[in-house]
């Protein structure tokens, strides 16, 4: 074939292209902090108290229905940290953990809402008060990090719903969480990590999972990450200075996006988080890990060793990590050594288990030793894909009235069969 021929069947080829019509859009292949989804997941929710129980920070989480019809979704908010007994000592009261409450809430069409966590205001009709995980006075429970504070965190889940309570294709959901310290005169925020149902043809159809269960398979709903890559400056780094002293930490907040939400749970997901650590020298640190059950978050100045985060131990003012959820035996715990029952035999056993992780990171910035502050948040970018799943209770319709025999020796033949009893024959 001459060139001229080549050339002038390569243009019809190319014409023909341009003249076909645009292929539909791709849906999402995994989860995303920047597209909507039908499933929504607020990473953090944390509310501090002074040691009086005076109000320091709350949490805003806000939601958005990004389509003309209304729709309903099924919220979950969860305790992230575990059971507390009550210290005689302190005189410190009992605290419950790793527990959950269920909300409902009716968006109606392009309709944007958004409630204080502590108050569960002003979101049409009100939510629950993330407090009512842990009602008492003083409010939450100590803080770890020092700062003689009191604490309540966790997470919150939700997924569109039709009227029966079953999960449906409504891929037009997208919040925030924006964290108010009013102590420090500082905020930040994240985005919502969003899920979008991938199965079912219709808007607003039935999802094609199983109910009760929500599948993050790629069949269901788009899975999540296997890794997450974060970039931080390592703790105690002053590169950030000018006209002012600027000195770096990181709050990290990590959690499984299984869950199991059901009454009788068999319990919290716990992984071991993994981190592969790079300095500015490209020199790798490994070894560092940190056992996550239901939901963690933690500066990273205050993580175990081998802390490679700090600055004299990563060499470098910046860094990045790769983080995996593994399954480990440095996580599993055995309850009751004594029992002579195997690993997980005892329902109070905790069994590690590989999982997909999700989070988000703030960088926290302290000028001149704490005259001022400041933070910037943002979601934790992710690598590949890792099945994940979400367990509930379904709710099932009410059941109509039994109407009685008219007879009365109906109503007595009734009335024993129930009872499981025979009184006497009857003519």
């Amino acid at each position: 074939m001459g060139r001229r021929a080549i050339v002038g069947s390569t243009m019809v080829a190319l014409a023909a292209t341009m003249l076909m019509p645009a292929p539909a859009l791709a849906q999402q292949d995994r989860g995303s902090a920047t597209e909507k989804g039908s499933l929504v997941i607020f990473s953090k929710v944390e509310i501090r108290w002074d040691a009086a129980g005076f109000l320091v920070q709350d949490t805003f989480l806000s939601l958005t229905n990004d389509h003309p019809n209304e729709t309903k979704v099924q919220l979950y908010f969860i305790n992230g940290d575990p059971p507390l007994a009550a210290d005689p000592v302190t005189g410190e009261r009992a605290h419950p953990g790793w527990n959950w409450l269920d909300n409902e809430l009716t968006l109606t069409g392009n309709q944007p809402t958004y409630w204080s966590t502590l108050t569960g205001q002003p979101a049409a009709g009100g939510l629950s008060p993330f407090t009512a995980l842990d009602p008492g006075f003083p409010p939450g429970r100590p803080a770890l990090d020092g700062t003689g504070e009191r604490v309540l965190r966790g997470l919150v889940i939700g997924w569109a719903v039709n009227r029966e309570n079953q999960e449906i294709r409504w891929n037009h959901l997208k919040g925030e969480g924006t964290l108010i310290n009013y102590a420090l005169g500082a905020a930040w925020e994240y985005s919502t990590m969003n899920h979008q149902v991938v199965s079912g043809v219709d808007h607003g159809a039935q999802s094609d999972g199983t109910p009760g269960v929500l599948s993050l398979d790629g069949a269901e709903y788009a899975p999540a990450f296997a890794e997450l890559l974060m970039n931080f400056q390592a703790v105690n780094s002053i590169a950030f200075s000018g006209p002012r002293l600027v000195q770096s930490d990181t709050d990290l907040t990590l959690h499984p996006v299984s869950a199991d939400l059901r009454q009788e749970t068999d319990g919290p997901v716990t992984t071991k988080a993994s981190f592969n650590v790079w300095n500015m020298n490209e020199v790798k640190f490994s070894g560092a890990d940190r056992c996550i059950t239901c939901w963690d978050q933690t500066l990273l100045s205050m993580y175990d060793l081998p802390n490679h985060f700090l600055l004299q131990n990563l060499q470098t003012d910046h860094g990045k990590a790769r983080v995996d959820g593994l399954q480990s035996q440095v996580c599993d715990v055995d309850f009751d050594l004594g029992d002579q029952l195997p690993l997980g035999a005892d329902p109070r056993d905790i069994v590690s288990e590989a999982a997909a992780l999700t989070g988000v990171v703030a960088r926290l910035l302290t000028f001149d030793g704490g005259l001022d502050f400041a933070a910037a948040g943002t979601n934790l970018v992710g690598m590949g894909t890792e099945n994940a799943t979400i367990q509930y209770d379904t709710l099932g319709s009410p059941d109509e009235l039994t109407e009685l025999p008219s007879k009365p020796e109906a109503i007595l033949d009734r009335i024993e069969a129930e009872a499981g009893i025979s009184t006497k024959v009857r003519k």
